[in-house]
């Protein structure tokens, strides 16, 4: 997954990413520490599969979490955002909630806890289920989630980080049109990439597959979009 940090604390924050970047989950982590760094990373936030958010960024008071909620929001409704905050006080905790925030995280946490409720979120942003679940599957093409692996036939699949995540990118959505830009942005974060990076990605992927005889899944459309399709 990508998860986007908002957070001031910069010794925090880059404990946290360190943590996280041990599990082998996480595809790529950005610490961005001020409002100001939010509203340059906006233009691409659908990139991001969570985003943690300090409640208080004491170098922008004027621009708090809401204004970031409200932001992001506008363009993507769905993306969980955890709040994380010293304060406890349950006026906050509910206007969180009611400003459509996914979780709220008292500061300080155990790193292990933290890392538990986002895999949560992602899982459940993922899947699109009200209930926690350990796989997806895709005709005989299983993802652990506990284990971070692709299956076929109940064969594990051997891929790379990011042949993993793109990957998974396409079994999320099973049977439906990736834009070429949908997939650069969330491989690389910059929609200035060029196609053929996302050209050169697919084949790769699909040798991977090849083995497996399911690299012919990987179906590219007119050259604008790319679909998993049995």
């Amino acid at each position: 997954m990508n998860l986007l940090i908002i957070e001031d604390n910069i010794f925090l924050a880059e404990n946290i990413k360190k943590y996280l970047l041990k599990n082998k989950n996480f595809n790529k982590i950005k610490v961005i520490f001020s409002y100001h760094l939010f509203l340059e990373e906006l233009y691409i936030i659908e990139s991001y599969d969570i985003i943690l958010i300090d409640i208080i960024l004491w170098k922008n008071i004027k621009h708090n979490w809401i204004d970031i909620i409200k932001k992001i929001r506008i363009k993507d409704f769905n993306i969980p955002l955890l709040i994380i905050s010293w304060i406890d006080e349950l006026s906050y905790i509910k206007n969180a909630f009611n400003s459509w925030a996914n979780d709220y995280i008292i500061k300080p946490f155990r790193l292990a806890e933290l890392e538990i409720r986002i895999l949560k979120w992602f899982n459940k942003f993922l899947y699109n289920k009200t209930k926690y679940l350990n796989h997806i599957e895709y005709y005989s093409l299983k993802y652990d989630f506990n284990k971070n692996t692709f299956f076929y036939n109940n064969k594990e699949i051997t891929l790379t980080k990011m042949n993993k995540y793109l990957l998974l990118l396409f079994i999320s959505k099973p049977e439906i049109l990736l834009t070429n830009l949908f997939l650069i942005e969330k491989l690389w974060w910059d929609s200035n990439i060029c196609e053929r990076n996302i050209r050169v990605s697919i084949s790769r992927l699909k040798i991977s597959l090849e083995n497996y005889g399911i690299d012919n899944w990987i179906q590219n459309i007119r050259w604008e979009w790319y679909i998993i399709k049995k």
